[in-house]
């Protein structure tokens, strides 16, 4: 059973998940900036096994632990992919057929937040990473 949808700009890379997300999160860090090109990342985060794709992806390692998928045609920035347990994937919120289909529960890495960003829509605010 689909539950989301999505995919790139041109429409090569598609993706299912038949599973909720186990978080949805904007991300302020200055990797996610440079990799987006955006001034952050908006992803929900499923568990590997609930994501599939198809299309030809480019992988780079934008940290020493997370790689960044992108389509190899369009170079719309799709995935972030953790190396550390559990298996997971992030998924940009951009890249949802219904982008407000789920909806952001925290920002981390706060600190790095771009000065003329406003955060005033009463989300919890980390100034790194999310507590664990």
């Amino acid at each position: 059973m689909t539950l989301f949808e999505g995919g790139c700009l041109c429409g090569q890379v598609r993706w299912q998940a038949s599973a909720a997300p186990a978080n949805v999160r904007i991300c302020h860090c200055r990797s996610c900036q440079l990799a987006t090109g955006a001034p952050f990342f908006a992803r929900a985060m499923f568990l590997a096994g609930d994501l599939h794709w198809q299309g030809e992806t480019s992988r780079w390692p934008s940290s020493d632990r997370l790689d960044r998928l992108s389509c190899a045609r369009c170079g719309t920035p799709v995935f972030a992919q953790p190396h550390d347990p559990p298996a997971r994937i992030g998924v940009a919120l951009a890249s949802f057929d219904q982008p407000a289909a789920v909806v952001p529960d925290m920002h981390i890495w706060v600190t790095r937040k771009l000065a003329w960003v406003r955060l005033d829509d009463g989300l919890p605010q980390h100034p790194e990473g999310a507590p664990r």
